[in-house]
C-alpha cells in the first residue's frame, strides 16, 4: 500500500545532446542516446566521433573515426578478429623429412627427427660435427646441407682457421700505434693520451703547472697557461719588467710593480707616463692683465704694456720717479703711465711740457707787431693810431678837439681832418 513518488529532472530542456542524439531524463541527471546510423558519435553529449578502438578490443587496434569498424594487427603467432587465436605453425607441414614429427608451440615449432638426422627440418646428418672440423675453439653447427663453424672472437674463415687482424679497423685513436694479437690488439698511445684505445685525453692541467694564479687550458698532448698581467713564461713563472720598454717620459723614474708600472715625474710634468706638461699658468699667477707664458716647471709674466713690474707684475711702476715733466709741470701717476699737468704761466705744453707755446702763432695783434714774452704770453706793439692789448682800438684824434672856430673834426686813421666854418681856413 502507499504511493511511490519519484523525482525527474528537467536537464534535457537545455538540449545538451548533440549530433541528433536523443535526451532521456534520469534521476538527478540525463542520458544521451547517440544515433547508430551514418557517422557515429560517442561521449556523454554525443559530441565526439566514435572510436571503435576506445574499448581496447585488441592490443594493436586501428580504426576510422566515426565508424564502428576496426582492425587488429596481430603479433607473430596470433590470429583472429581480435588476435585471440594462436596460429598452428605445423599446418604448413614444415617437418617434411620422412618419419619426422612437427610439435606446435607458441609462435614457433620444432621437428622431432628420426635417428641420424637433426637440424630445424631434420635434413642435417648429425655425423658432420663429430670430427670437430672447426679450429681455434670454433663451434660446429649442423645445417641442412652440412655444417657451419661459428668462430670464436679473433678468428674467421670456413673452419675458423684465419686470425683476424683487429688493427685493420684502426681501433687505436689519436695517432696511437696498433699491435695485433690473438683475438685482441694493443694500442701504444702517443704522449698526452691514455685508455684502451688511447681515446682519453690526459688532463695536463691536473698537476696545476701554471703559476701565479694563471689559467691552465688543457689541449691535445699539451697545455697552455694564460698569464695574469705582469707575468710571463711557459708556466707564468717569470714576473715581467714593465719598465723595460721605458714607458716613462721626460726624465721620469719608472718603478716596476706586479702587472703594472708607476712613473715618478720630475717637477713640471704629470700624467700616467709623465707626458703632460704641467700648465703653471692655470692658476693665473700673473696680475694686472699681464700675459702668462708657460715654461717647463715654471712660467713667465710679460709685464709690458701693463704699467706694472715684478715676478707677477704686482708692483706699479713709479713713472714719475724720473721727473719726466719739464718746465715746472706736475707729474700724476696713472695705470700704464703718467700724465703731466703743465704750468700755464710757464708757457709750455706737450706730454712732458717740453714744447714752448708760440703765443704769436695765431696773430693776436690786429694792428701791430706781436712779441713773445720770456715765460708766457705776448706783447703787441701797435701801429700809429691804434691802441689796446691787441691793438684793436682805433685812437680818436678828434677827442682833443683840435679844430678851432667851430670847425667840424673828422677822425681818420692816425690823423684827423677839420672842415672849417665859413670865413676860416687852415689845417
Amino acid at each position: 500500500s502507499g504511493i511511490l513518488c519519484t523525482a525527474t529532472s528537467d536537464r534535457c530542456l537545455s538540449g545538451p545532446c548533440q549530433n541528433g542524439a536523443s535526451c532521456v531524463d534520469t534521476v538527478d541527471d540525463y542520458a544521451c542516446i547517440c544515433p547508430t546510423a551514418g557517422v557515429r558519435y560517442m561521449g556523454k553529449n554525443c559530441d565526439q566521433l566514435y572510436d571503435a578502438c576506445f574499448f581496447a578490443p585488441c592490443e594493436n587496434c586501428s580504426s576510422t573515426p566515426g565508424s564502428a569498424e576496426y582492425r587488429c594487427i596481430c603479433a607473430d603467432g596470433l590470429t583472429g578478429d581480435n588476435c585471440t587465436e594462436e596460429v598452428d605453425e605445423c599446418l604448413s607441414g614444415p617437418c617434411s623429412w620422412p618419419r619426422s614429427l612437427c610439435v606446435d608451440q607458441p609462435n614457433r615449432y620444432f621437428c622431432r627427427c628420426p635417428e641420424g638426422f637433426g637440424g630445424r627440418d631434420c635434413r642435417t646428418h648429425v655425423t658432420d660435427c663429430i670430427d670437430a672440423p672447426c679450429e681455434n675453439n670454433g663451434t660446429c653447427v649442423l645445417q641442412p646441407e652440412g655444417f657451419e663453424c661459428v668462430c670464436a672472437p679473433g678468428f674467421e674463415g670456413k673452419m675458423c682457421e684465419e686470425d683476424v687482424d683487429e688493427c685493420l679497423s684502426e681501433p687505436c685513436q689519436n695517432g696511437a700505434i696498433c699491435t695485433n694479437g690473438v683475438a685482441e690488439f694493443h694500442c701504444f698511445c702517443v704522449p698526452g693520451f691514455q685508455g684502451y684505445n688511447c681515446e682519453l685525453d690526459i688532463n695536463e692541467c691536473a698537476s696545476r703547472p701554471c703559476e701565479n694564479n694563471a689559467t691552465c687550458i688543457n689541449e691535445k698532448d699539451h697545455y697552455q697557461c694564460e698569464c695574469l698581467g705582469g707575468f710571463a713564461g711557459v708556466n707564468c713563472e717569470r714576473e715581467t719588467d714593465e719598465c723595460e720598454s721605458s714607458p716613462c717620459r721626460n726624465g721620469a723614474t719608472c718603478r716596476d710593480l706586479v702587472g703594472m708600472y708607476a712613473c715618478e715625474c720630475v717637477p713640471g710634468f704629470h700624467g700616467p707616463d709623465c707626458s703632460l706638461d704641467v700648465d703653471e699658468c692655470a692658476s693665473e699667477p700673473c696680475q694686472n692683465g699681464a700675459a702668462c707664458h708657460d715654461m717647463v716647471n715654471s712660467y713667465d709674466c710679460d709685464c709690458s704694456e701693463t704699467g706694472f713690474e715684478g715676478d707677477h707684475c704686482e708692483t706699479d711702476v713709479p713713472e714719475c720717479a724720473s721727473n719726466p715733466c719739464q718746465h715746472g709741470g706736475r707729474c700724476l701717476e696713472q695705470v700704464k703711465g703718467y700724465a703731466c699737468v703743465c704750468w700755464p704761466a710757464a708757457g709750455y705744453q706737450g706730454a712732458n711740457c717740453e714744447t714752448d707755446i708760440n703765443e704769436c702763432a695765431e696773430q693776436p695783434c690786429e694792428n701791430g707787431e706781436c712779441f713773445e714774452r720770456y715765460l708766457a704770453g705776448y706783447l703787441c706793439q701797435c701801429h700809429p693810431g691804434f691802441a689796446g692789448e691787441n691793438c684793436s682800438v682805433n685812437i680818436d684824434e678828434c677827442e682833443s678837439e683840435p679844430c678851432q672856430n667851430g670847425a667840424t673834426c673828422e677822425d681818420l686813421t692816425n690823423a684827423y681832418s677839420c672842415l672849417c666854418s665859413a670865413g676860416f681856413q687852415g689845417e
